[in-house]
């Protein structure tokens, strides 16, 4: 599951803040540090911060509100990830704010906060009493009435399920047995994952479900099961289900969107083993969903050997799965020393997939190298053991003569090394591109100038043919810094 960065700055500590930091302290932190139409864009964090009086209100309120001994708290996964938002939630023009955090009982609670009379005082309360975390938060337009239900993803304690429920600010508030007003949700399931997206492209979002049964791992296997809604009536109306793979550590994302140039679907992704992912695509059609992807007919397995992220990695607005395979011309090697080559595929929308691009990644560094497509089918990658600062060594690899060699190295220097090893490189004549800097290296690629001596005539001319794309393979670099 992801994990947003809690408020004590640890990632999911779920703690909140350190003790002896003030929760005033806290609380303007994480509203100018965090931003619905949220507090402060990143620009106002190059220099420090001033908290104008409106926003030094929110935080006053909020200090005095909450119980003694609260903790302000993050949901452990969200596109944004704040304790404080302002949002519209009832639809009358002026925001409320929505406040996250553990009650003295380190029990996770959600407040909202109107603001009245020139003042912000608590509104209402929503609960959860057998929850310990707060897994996801989401404000989405259900119904289409241009009022946002908010959706929670609560975790259950230890013994009782994961629970998703939806709330309507335009419902009336109950008191609880201290007197407090709150909302109940109009709907709760049990749940592991969930997302919402317009699927059957009608301008409503629907909600998908991952949900699994037999959830003690020590008496049975859990079971998984993907469930599609949509808002109906002020309720969930079921409008499609099915049973998903079930032989995974648990599924930990779903994105949904176009899947192909005419069909909308999902991509399911899970953890499996110590570093693998299934991954599952589904198409809507005909008002259910169809498995496109992984098809045993085709011998499609569906599993990575190391973590993969799909997402539209080309802005076409077409979502492409993410499929990994090691660089081949290295037998026996590690895992810790494994390089890996992500392939971009894309549906057709009929039976077959298309490569958009092959693409080397470093989560270390958070680097992408996209694989020239001159280069497909004859290079591979390595990791060079004897180079110092070196990251990755794209070769020329021909499998029938067995020729290879390197064609460009890429480095990642530390700032305080690099006029030692640019001077070293220049004594060499060493042929090189300074990249970029980031993070406190520079990056550098260091080019072969020609093929070996006695290589055959094809492959010295392949070799010179592949070099020549040098220049775009080293262009391509860019820095990610939304690893997962």
């Amino acid at each position: 599951m992801d994990e947003a960065t809690m408020a004590d700055g640890k990632r999911g500590s779920g703690r909140g803040p350190r003790p002896g930091i003030g929760l005033g302290a806290v609380l303007a932190f994480l509203l100018l540090a965090t931003g619905c139409r949220y507090t402060a864009a990143p620009a106002d964090l190059l220099q420090k911060p001033s908290i104008s009086p409106g926003k030094q209100a929110i935080v006053t309120a909020v200090e005095k509100t909450l119980p003694a001994y609260s903790k302000l708290t993050l949901p452990l996964r969200e596109e944004h990830t704040e304790a404080i938002r302002l949002v519209d939630v009832d639809g009358d023009g002026t925001e409320e704010a929505i406040v996250t955090y553990y009650n003295e009982y380190s029990t996770p609670e959600i407040m909202a906060f109107k603001y009245t009379a020139s003042a912000w005082r608590s509104w209402v309360l929503l609960q959860q009493p057998l929850a310990r975390q707060i897994a996801w938060l989401k404000f989405e337009d259900l119904d289409a009435d241009g009022r946002p239900e908010l959706i929670a993803g609560w975790i259950g304690g230890f013994d009782s399920p994961n629970v998703l429920e939806i709330y309507s600010f335009r419902s009336k508030p109950v008191r609880n047995e201290a007197g407090k007003l709150t909302l109940r949700p109009l709907e709760s399931l049990p749940y592991s994952y969930a997302e919402t997206g317009d699927l059957n492209d009608d301008g409503k979002p629907e909600l998908a479900v991952i949900s699994e049964t037999g959830t003690s791992k020590e008496v049975s296997v859990p079971e998984f099961r993907l469930s599609l809604y949509n808002w109906k009536n002020g309720g969930l109306e079921p409008i499609a289900a099915t049973e998903v793979f079930s032989d995974v550590n648990a599924y930990d994302r779903l994105i949904m969107g176009k899947v192909s140039p005419r069909h909308y679907g999902i991509i399911l992704e899970a953890s499996v083993g110590a570093h693998g992912t299934y991954t599952a695509m589904y198409a809507w059609e005909k008002g259910r969903l169809r498995l496109v992807y992984p098809s045993p007919g085709e011998g499609q397995g569906g599993i990575s050997g190391k973590p993969t992220m799909s997402r539209d990695m080309n802005g076409d607005g077409i979502l492409e799965m993410q499929w990994t395979r090691e660089a081949s011309g290295y037998p026996n090697v590690p895992y810790s020393d494994s390089i890996w080559i992500n392939d971009w595929m894309q549906w057709d929308g009929r039976e077959g997939f298309t490569k958009k691009t092959e693409e080397f990644s470093d989560y270390r560094y958070g680097v992408r190298l996209r694989i020239p497509e001159p280069w497909f089918g004859r290079y591979t990658l390595n990791k060079p053991k004897d180079e110092a600062y070196a990251i990755v060594e794209a070769e020329y690899m021909n499998r029938r003569t067995g020729a290879k060699a390197g064609l460009a190295t890429l480095y990642a220097v530390p700032e305080k090394q690099w006029e030692n090893v640019l001077a070293s490189w220049k004594q060499s004549s060493r042929s090189y591109e300074q990249l970029l800097t980031d993070s406190g290296n520079v990056f550098a690629i260091s080019f072969a100038k020609e093929a070996p001596a006695g290589w055959l005539a094809e492959d010295r001319q392949a070799f010179a043919d592949m070099a020549a794309e040098g220049k775009r393979f080293a262009s391509s670099l860019t820095i990610r810094s939304d690893f997962q």
